[in-house]
Protein backbone atom coordinates (compact mmCIF):
# COMPACT_ATOMS: atom_id res chain seq x y z
CA UNK A 1 0.00 0.00 0.00
CA UNK A 2 2.84 2.25 0.46
CA UNK A 3 4.27 1.52 -2.60
CA UNK A 4 1.31 2.49 -4.65
CA UNK A 5 0.77 5.87 -2.49
CA UNK A 6 4.58 6.99 -3.48
CA UNK A 7 4.00 6.00 -7.03
CA UNK A 8 0.97 7.66 -7.10
CA UNK A 9 2.70 10.79 -5.02
CA UNK A 10 5.79 10.66 -7.90
CA UNK A 11 3.33 10.80 -10.68
CA UNK A 12 1.89 13.97 -9.44
CA UNK A 13 5.56 15.21 -8.94
CA UNK A 14 5.83 14.87 -12.68
CA UNK A 15 2.97 16.72 -13.73
CA UNK A 16 4.17 19.40 -11.81
CA UNK A 17 6.86 19.47 -12.95
CA UNK A 18 6.19 19.71 -16.59
CA UNK A 19 3.27 22.50 -15.37
CA UNK A 20 5.54 24.94 -14.77
CA UNK A 21 8.58 26.62 -16.15
CA UNK A 22 11.59 25.46 -14.23
CA UNK A 23 13.78 27.67 -12.93
CA UNK A 24 17.11 28.07 -13.25
CA UNK A 25 20.57 29.58 -11.73
CA UNK A 26 21.98 30.77 -15.14
CA UNK A 27 24.11 33.02 -13.67
CA UNK A 28 26.18 30.57 -12.82
CA UNK A 29 25.49 28.48 -16.01
CA UNK A 30 26.68 31.73 -17.85
CA UNK A 31 29.59 32.28 -15.51
CA UNK A 32 30.88 28.90 -16.91
CA UNK A 33 30.00 28.76 -20.31
CA UNK A 34 32.16 32.51 -20.57
CA UNK A 35 34.99 30.90 -18.70
CA UNK A 36 34.95 28.31 -21.27
CA UNK A 37 34.69 30.70 -24.14
CA UNK A 38 38.90 31.61 -24.20
CA UNK A 39 38.27 33.43 -20.45
CA UNK A 40 35.53 35.45 -21.42
CA UNK A 41 37.27 37.03 -24.87
CA UNK A 42 35.39 37.31 -27.96
CA UNK A 43 32.86 39.47 -26.66
CA UNK A 44 31.21 36.97 -24.82
CA UNK A 45 30.44 38.32 -21.09
CA UNK A 46 28.26 37.06 -18.21
CA UNK A 47 25.73 40.04 -18.80
CA UNK A 48 25.60 39.44 -22.66
CA UNK A 49 24.61 35.38 -21.60
CA UNK A 50 22.10 36.39 -18.95
CA UNK A 51 20.36 38.52 -21.67
CA UNK A 52 20.48 35.68 -24.29
CA UNK A 53 19.12 33.11 -21.75
CA UNK A 54 16.46 35.82 -20.31
CA UNK A 55 14.92 35.96 -23.96
CA UNK A 56 15.27 32.11 -24.36
CA UNK A 57 12.94 31.73 -21.23
CA UNK A 58 10.30 34.69 -22.82
CA UNK A 59 10.43 32.44 -25.53
CA UNK A 60 9.91 28.96 -23.67
CA UNK A 61 7.31 30.77 -21.61
CA UNK A 62 5.57 31.61 -24.31
CA UNK A 63 4.87 28.60 -25.82
CA UNK A 64 4.76 26.52 -23.11
CA UNK A 65 1.44 25.54 -22.70
CA UNK A 66 0.89 25.05 -26.48
CA UNK A 67 3.90 22.62 -25.70
CA UNK A 68 2.60 18.98 -25.14
CA UNK A 69 2.93 17.33 -21.51
CA UNK A 70 5.59 14.70 -22.67
CA UNK A 71 7.72 17.53 -24.47
CA UNK A 72 8.31 19.59 -21.72
CA UNK A 73 8.92 16.68 -19.47
CA UNK A 74 11.28 15.40 -21.23
CA UNK A 75 13.50 18.31 -22.16
CA UNK A 76 13.12 19.36 -18.68
CA UNK A 77 14.77 16.26 -17.49
CA UNK A 78 16.93 16.41 -20.37
CA UNK A 79 18.22 19.87 -19.39
CA UNK A 80 18.25 19.45 -15.64
CA UNK A 81 20.30 16.33 -16.01
CA UNK A 82 23.27 19.30 -16.71
CA UNK A 83 25.02 20.22 -14.20
CA UNK A 84 24.79 23.92 -15.85
CA UNK A 85 21.28 23.85 -16.84
CA UNK A 86 19.93 26.65 -19.47
CA UNK A 87 16.54 28.08 -21.32
CA UNK A 88 18.59 28.31 -24.05
CA UNK A 89 18.95 24.32 -24.33
CA UNK A 90 15.18 23.87 -23.19
CA UNK A 91 14.24 25.84 -25.83
CA UNK A 92 16.57 24.09 -28.60
CA UNK A 93 15.00 20.59 -26.67
CA UNK A 94 11.61 21.72 -27.41
CA UNK A 95 11.76 23.16 -30.97
CA UNK A 96 13.70 19.70 -32.03
CA UNK A 97 10.85 17.82 -30.54
CA UNK A 98 8.46 19.54 -32.19
CA UNK A 99 9.82 19.58 -35.44
CA UNK A 100 10.75 15.72 -35.01
CA UNK A 101 7.29 15.08 -34.36
CA UNK A 102 5.21 17.35 -36.90
CA UNK A 103 8.01 15.89 -39.40
CA UNK A 104 6.46 12.10 -38.30
CA UNK A 105 2.96 13.25 -38.61
CA UNK A 106 3.58 14.67 -42.22
CA UNK A 107 5.44 11.27 -43.06
CA UNK A 108 2.37 9.59 -42.00
CA UNK A 109 0.05 11.54 -43.68
CA UNK A 110 1.81 11.22 -46.91
CA UNK A 111 1.71 7.28 -46.63
CA UNK A 112 -1.55 7.53 -45.68
CA UNK A 113 -2.67 9.08 -49.04
CA UNK A 114 -3.82 7.21 -52.00
CA UNK A 115 -1.52 7.48 -54.93
CA UNK A 116 -3.09 9.79 -57.49
CA UNK A 117 -3.80 7.65 -61.08
CA UNK A 118 -2.41 9.05 -64.10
Amino acid sequence: MIMAAMLITSLGLVVTVADTIPRYDVRSTCRKAVALTAMGEGGRTVESCMAGEEAARKDVETHWTKTPTADRTQCVSTVRGDSSPSYVELLICLEMTRDSRKRQEDERAKSRKPASKT
